[in-house]
């Protein structure tokens, strides 16, 4: 009997949940106030250990640390730099959204000129998981492209 059992539950063990480890992260000009926006989403438990593995932040939480919007930043602009033009862009915090699952992070920077090189290096979630994947979506002045980083290949350039 118990050998019946185990045959008959041997296919549903391939079923058992398995974590993605993967961002998506948009990068898009916005013609109406001539700034690059960004939104980065990232599942929140990973951000929380990767801005802080000692404390608990308590992000989206009445909680929440008072530093938890400059950590963010700190880690993003340590971990996802984006040139244009070979110029390395400085992005601004602009705010967040939380809920258990998915934190979207929003930030923006501005650049003057229509970029004809596009440099992204993406690193972020690397120091916690290896297989992590970090996908970025450019779309800018009429131009879109999709780039797939990993650990073994963090960046990307794009010439238009």
């Amino acid at each position: 009997m118990k050998y019946l059992l185990f045959i008959l539950l041997l296919p549903l063990m391939g079923f058992v949940p398995h974590k993605f480890y993967v961002s998506n992260n948009i990068v898009e000009y916005n013609a109406r106030t001539g700034n690059y926006e960004m939104i980065c989403k990232l599942f929140t438990d990973d951000l929380q250990n990767a801005i802080s593995p000692s404390k608990n932040l308590f992000l989206g939480d009445e909680r929440e640390d008072t530093e938890s919007n400059r950590l963010i930043l700190e880690y993003l602009q340590k971990h996802f730099e984006i040139y244009l033009n070979d110029r390395k862009m400085d992005y601004r915090f602009i705010g967040k959204e939380v809920d258990p699952e998915l934190t979207q992070v929003y930030l923006e920077f501005t650049f003057a000129d229509n970029p004809s090189v596009i440099k992204i290096r993406n690193t972020t979630m690397f120091e916690l998981f290896p297989e992590q994947k970090n996908i970025i979506d450019l779309r800018i002045h009429g131009w879109h492209y999709t780039m797939f980083l990993t650990k073994e290949r963090p960046e990307e350039i794009q010439v238009r």
